[in-house]
C-alpha cells in the first residue's frame, strides 16, 4: 500500500512538474441563502462527482414558515423542494444530476439555508 502512495505521488509530481496537468480537480463548494424579507437565493455550486447536490433550510423567528428549494440554473428547473419551519432544520440530497449551476432558493422570511455538493 506505501508503495502505491508513493507511486501515486511521484507521478502526481511529475505531471505538475511537467506542466500537464492545467486543471485542479473539483472540490467541495457551498453557498448561503438568507433571508430578513421575503425570498432569497443562494449562489450556485456544481453537482459534485456523485452528481448530488444538498441543500438545507430553517426559519430564525418562529411565526415563519416556508420552502427550501433546490434549482438547476441551466433549465430553470426546480429538482427538490421541502417545507421549512423555525423548529427543524431540515437537509435533503438530490442525486443524478448532471448540469454545472444549481442554487437554493428560501422563501416565507427569516430563512436560513445552504446549498452544497
Amino acid at each position: 500500500m506505501k508503495k502505491r502512495v508513493a507511486q501515486v505521488a511521484v507521478t502526481a509530481a511529475a505531471l505538475l512538474g511537467f506542466g500537464l496537468v492545467t486543471a485542479a480537480p473539483a472540490s467541495a463548494a457551498s453557498a448561503v441563502c438568507e433571508s430578513w424579507g421575503g425570498v432569497c437565493t443562494s449562489g450556485s455550486v456544481p453537482a459534485n462527482g456523485n452528481h448530488e447536490v444538498c441543500f438545507s433550510g430553517k426559519h430564525k423567528a418562529l411565526a415563519y414558515w416556508g420552502r427550501a428549494e433546490l434549482w438547476d440554473a441551466d433549465t430553470g428547473v426546480m429538482v427538490g423542494s421541502f417545507a421549512t419551519n423555525a423548529y427543524d432544520n431540515k437537509s435533503r440530497c438530490v442525486s443524478g444530476l448532471y448540469g454545472q449551476h444549481y442554487y437554493e432558493r428560501g422563501t416565507g422570511g427569516y430563512f436560513y439555508g445552504t446549498v452544497w455538493n
